[in-house]
């Protein structure tokens, strides 16, 4: 059996910008046409429920600049997230999980790794580059194989 070498796969935050960017004019965009119906939202609602997009969007790049998977290592035998500004590295060993699985949701792929019944691990595309997250989950379509 051929040992696997580490592969790295880096996030950025120009592609989270670049969703969370994308979300929030598409929602404002749906409010803007709400509000062209009187009975449904009246100007002042429009100005706070844009106001309050404006501030979950920004929670969620603040959120993921605190702790966001910034980068990923996988070798034959684990999985090593490094979060956050500090890049603190977070190692999964192949008997530690419980299961994984791979979804498609609309435009968005995510990644559970189930550590045990309590403890879950989501990675989502949204810090990755389209190119970088599909070899990602090539790799480890065939590295969850070798289990």
């Amino acid at each position: 059996m051929r040992l696997m070498e580490k592969m790295s796969f880096q996030a950025h935050l120009r592609y989270l910008l670049a969703t969370d960017v994308a979300a929030f004019l598409f929602a404002a965009l749906l409010v803007l046409l709400a509000s062209r119906i009187r009975a449904l939202l009246s100007p002042l609602a429009v100005v706070v429920v844009i106001a309050a997009l404006a501030v979950a969007f920004g929670c969620d790049v603040a959120i993921w600049l605190l702790k966001g998977i910034r980068s990923i290592e996988l070798d034959e035998q684990t999985i090593t997230l490094f979060r956050g500004r500090e890049l603190k590295p977070q190692i999964i060993t192949r008997d530690q999980i419980a299961g994984l699985e791979i979804r498609r949701r609309l435009m968005r792929r995510t990644v559970t790794v189930r550590l045990s019944r309590f403890h879950v691990i989501r990675i989502t595309e949204e810090a990755f580059s389209e190119e970088a997250f599909s070899r990602f989950l090539a790799v480890l379509a065939g590295w969850d194989q070798r289990n």
